[in-house]
């Protein structure tokens, strides 16, 4: 595949909204209601019990929810804890990143002089969110507060 073609794919708009809109429906599999603040629901992992994945509701308004999603004590030992906010579009059934780890900017098109990120970070951060929940759905069990 040519050069310009891969880069074209990387930027790809509707590959992003995708990958958006599966999030929002494995969000709804979670058993909790994203549109009411304070709801929170934890998947605990059976495997491994100091670890789990935590979602709550931070804020709402009339389309759209924030929320706070942390996965704690996830990964090996030495790893922090990820935070992620995602907000909801409830009525474009979407879900999309919008802070990884207090980092808020997740532009969508770098160039090479803006920093470290990668060309398709918020892409790639869209992905890792589809990870965890997809574990999380897969391997917890779920509990959920209103």
């Amino acid at each position: 595949m040519p050069n310009f073609e891969l880069r074209k794919q990387r930027l790809d708009l509707s590959r992003l909204h995708d990958e958006c809109e599966r999030n929002y429906q494995r969000l709804q599999k979670v058993p909790f209601d994203s549109a009411k603040m304070g709801s929170l629901a934890h998947l605990n992992f059976p495997q491994k019990p100091n670890a789990g994945l935590s979602i709550e509701v931070i804020e709402v308004t009339r389309y759209t929810s924030t929320l706070n999603i942390k996965a704690d004590r996830a990964g090996p030992h030495w790893m922090p804890q990820i935070e992620i906010k995602a907000r909801v579009y409830r009525d474009a059934k979407m879900l999309e990143v919008i802070e990884w780890c207090t980092d808020r900017t997740i532009p969508w098109d770098l160039s090479e002089e803006k920093g470290m990120q990668a060309r398709d970070e918020k892409w790639q951060w869209n992905i890792f969110l589809s990870e965890l929940l997809i574990y999380g759905l897969r391997h917890g069990s779920a509990l959920a507060k209103a």
